[in-house]
């Protein structure tokens, strides 16, 4: 017990160091998103026949025409007290177009990744069981064929036909907007099968795995209840894999809530992202970027600490 007592601390020590330097990593590639744009950014946003005097002044406003070095110094200390600049082209607080757009694209994001996680844990759990130590072979392959399929479909097909059914004909949800919690439904529904056939296929094998364990074993031969078995001894285990992904998948569903945020006209910070794309806006795709790489990163690492006290031996096998 002391080695699991010591080895917890030591992991989060370990985690959090990796979480510094890869906020660090992530805060300079950010910074030289606009140093690395061909020719110049504002006049790229601004567009040809923007006079000189504005150039200047909105370069002026950037600290594009101080050093490279000083740029980078000033770039950390905004970002560090929450100042992430303004817009080129709307001369906009990056913070409200952020603090705007960040509710609509949390809920969505969060609303998937539950649904997926939890749709994953009970199809994959399922199937493991049904079809562990090979039996069933044929539910196992309609499975992976059906799970294969879900997956391979993108999100704006799935996007188009739930809405030509579910909002056009029977009209039970809005076309686009973010009015209420309906809103909400057709786009996490667009997402949502695709994450949940990905994780539900690992789920299952992780499933099969641990049920061919020798401490299920065990438990089997003490006649404890299949449930029993199922709920204290494999679930606990599974739930490590199926949390895991769901970290791996955070990325995977911000970048699928980016086109679905654009087909339902959600005012997001996809939304954001695209418009800030066409108008060459380069401080808002710079900042909504930033923020999106923060977010992964820290959920990842909220992840990993979650699997540490779940799963104990997950830590003791890095001390």
């Amino acid at each position: 017990m002391a080695s699991r007592s010591t080895s917890l601390p030591r992991m989060l020590r370990r985690r959090l160091v990796r979480l510094v330097i890869s906020l660090v990593v992530v805060l300079t590639l950010s910074f030289l998103l606009l140093q690395l744009v061909p020719g110049d950014p504002v006049r790229e946003s601004l567009g040809p026949d923007a006079p000189a005097s504005l150039v200047v002044l909105r370069r002026h406003q950037l600290g594009l025409d101080q050093s490279v070095w000083a740029q980078y110094w000033r770039y950390w200390k905004d970002v560090l007290t929450g100042n992430f600049g303004t817009s080129i082209v709307s001369q906009q607080s990056l913070s409200s177009i952020i603090s705007t757009g960040l509710r609509n694209t949390a809920t969505l994001v969060v609303i998937t990744l539950v649904v997926s996680l939890l749709g994953s844990i009970v199809f994959g759990v399922t199937f493991g069981v049904l079809t562990h130590n090979n039996r069933r072979p044929r539910l196992l392959v309609a499975f992976t064929i059906v799970a294969g399929l879900i997956a391979a479909i993108p999100e704006f097909l799935i996007a188009v036909v739930l809405v030509y059914f579910f909002a056009v004909k029977a009209q039970w949800f809005p076309v686009a907007g973010a009015n209420s919690w309906k809103s909400f439904v057709l786009p996490a529904a667009s997402i949502v099968g695709a994450a949940t056939a990905i994780m539900a296929r690992v789920v299952r094998a992780q499933t099969d795995v641990v049920l061919g364990q020798d401490y299920i074993r065990v438990a089997r031969s003490k006649r404890l209840p299949s449930l029993l078995i199922y709920r204290r001894h494999a679930l606990p285990n599974v739930l490590t894999a199926a949390l895991t992904l769901a970290g791996i998948q955070l990325g995977a569903v911000i970048a699928a809530s980016i086109v679905i945020e654009n087909v339902f006209a959600i005012p997001g910070l996809g939304n954001a992202l695209v418009r800030g794309l066409v108008a060459k806006d380069y401080p808002v795709v710079q900042a909504i970027l930033l923020l999106f790489a923060t977010a992964v990163l820290v959920v990842t690492f909220i992840v990993d600490v979650l699997i540490g006290f779940i799963d104990p031996r997950s830590s003791l096998q890095e001390a």
